[in-house]
């Protein structure tokens, strides 16, 4: 059998901006502004208040990083239990259907690539290598369905974006590439269903606890480790700890030629992956129709999908992640609640009486659709099909049918829709003036820095 851990890290180690097509760099840009612009809605949110209180009683030292947003310096790897911590809160960074690298992965490029005095182009290089790694990884050890449900791993291979990443701008090559891959493998959790059916908040400090660790693993194979290789191999068994199988040929094939960062989706909206064509839906019947939510007597959503299509409980809801996964909750929100951006993590509207009322006219119908056996579907590059109809109190009917969501690789940003996300993420926290000096930088400057410290002067508010 192939030996595909030193296959990925000799890729890996050997990936030069100048192969990498203008197509996929500017996709590394639009994912940068548009994780950062996530992180940054978040900074003013209890959680993140808290992460950012936790990482500055931490200390800093040594090689330091920003808090993204706040601005202070920590030490490089506390940095990132803030950043990551924050990329994710708001669920409003990438999808890449088997998680969301981009909130390890963005943090963990910046922050590296600023201690470390990195240019622009070495941390777009080393970005785009992360996902190809993570990505393969994710795809190879998807779990059966019978698995899926006795616990999905998602925040178990989360670890190799970062990791790939840090190691990448720190010129960790070869065999100890090979070890630092092994280092992840090691520090991955074990792959329980508790974080996903108990819609716990700590979902989201997972994403900073794995970039913190990952890059820490990072610091310690550079300094040099013994043995550890291999991790990836059937003997060695990685994905025995996550998964019931492994679908080998993820690992390797089209390797070098086809970029997993192409295949994200941009989410479109601050909430879970399986809402954005929802929202899509209802936006797009909302504006087209003029419609006055208080006049709305019935929202169908199909199909159904268990855990997102339940009816909103009449007491609210016990989490905001709950909230989040919740189509009811998200589609009152929009139609009754504030702009999307910080207030959506405002645990108020958890049981806002007026949010709840929109909330209980919002129904699952259907075939019922399982996300555990959609997995097939997204490694194809499609995505499922959803179909709205919203009734109003007058008898009119509006219906809307719509396959791939705004953000996916078949219906992907503009520039100027990622720069208009950005903003719509950041209004209020940033002055409009800060937002362009970002957008600019990010977009228009990043080949030419040669000190990525630069980047602490224009990610904070």
């Amino acid at each position: 059998m192939k030996k595909y851990t030193q296959i990925i890290a000799d890729y890996l180690s050997g990936l030069k901006y100048e192969d990498i097509p203008e197509e996929v760099i500017e996709r590394a840009k639009l994912v940068t502004l548009h994780t950062v612009g996530a992180a940054i809605a978040a900074v003013k949110t209890d959680a993140g208040k808290n992460i950012i209180d936790i990482t500055k009683s931490l200390g800093s030292g040594g090689r330091e990083a920003t808090i993204i947003g706040d601005g202070a310096k920590a030490g490089i790897s506390n940095a990132l239990l803030s950043n990551g911590t924050l990329a994710d809160l708001l669920d409003w960074e990438d999808c890449s259907f088997t998680g969301h690298p981009s909130a390890g992965a963005v943090p963990t490029g910046l922050a590296v690539a600023e201690a470390y005095h990195k240019s622009g182009k070495e941390y777009l290089t080393a970005l785009i290598g992360g996902y190809d790694v993570y990505q393969r990884i994710a795809m190879a050890v998807q779990p059966s369905p019978e698995r899926f449900e006795k616990g999905w791993g998602l925040h178990c291979w989360q670890i190799f974006a970062p990791a790939a990443i840090a190691g990448k701008l720190m010129g960790i090559e070869g065999e100890k590439m090979n070890q630092l891959l092994g280092a992840a493998g090691h520090m991955t959790p074990i792959a329980i269903n508790l974080i996903h059916s108990s819609f716990s908040d700590f979902y989201h400090y997972t994403h900073g606890l794995t970039a913190k660790s990952a890059v820490e693993c990072a610091m310690i194979v550079d300094k040099g480790i013994s043995a550890l290789m291999g991790v990836l191999e059937e003997e060695t068994g990685y994905y025995f700890g996550v998964s019931d199988h492994c679908d080998w040929d993820w690992y390797d094939k089209e390797l070098g030629s086809r970029y997993m960062i192409m295949d994200l989706m941009l989410k479109n909206w601050p909430v879970n992956m399986w809402i954005q064509t929802p929202m899509d839906m209802i936006h797009a019947i909302k504006t087209k129709h003029h419609v006055d939510p208080d006049q709305i007597k019935l929202i169908e959503v199909s199909p159904f999908i268990p855990e997102r299509s339940e009816d909103s409980p009449a007491d609210g809801y016990d989490s905001m992640v709950a909230a989040q996964f919740s189509i009811p909750f998200c589609m009152a929100m929009y139609l009754k609640g504030p702009q999307p951006g910080t207030a959506w993590l405002d645990e108020k509207y958890l049981r806002d009486p007026d949010i709840l009322k929109m909330a209980s006219k919002v129904k699952g119908v259907g075939e019922t659709s399982l996300i555990s056996t959609n997995f097939n579907t997204f490694q194809q590059g499609s995505y499922p099909s959803y179909t709205m109809k919203v009734v109003m109190e007058d008898g009119k009917v509006y219906e809307e049918a719509v396959q791939f969501p705004k953000g996916h690789p078949k219906n992907p940003y503009t520039r100027q829709e990622c720069i208009d996300c950005f903003k719509l993420a950041t209004n209020g926290l940033m002055e409009e003036e800060k937002q362009d000096a970002l957008c600019g930088f990010i977009l228009n400057k990043l080949e030419s820095i040669e000190d990525m410290s630069e980047i602490s002067r224009y990610i904070c508010i």
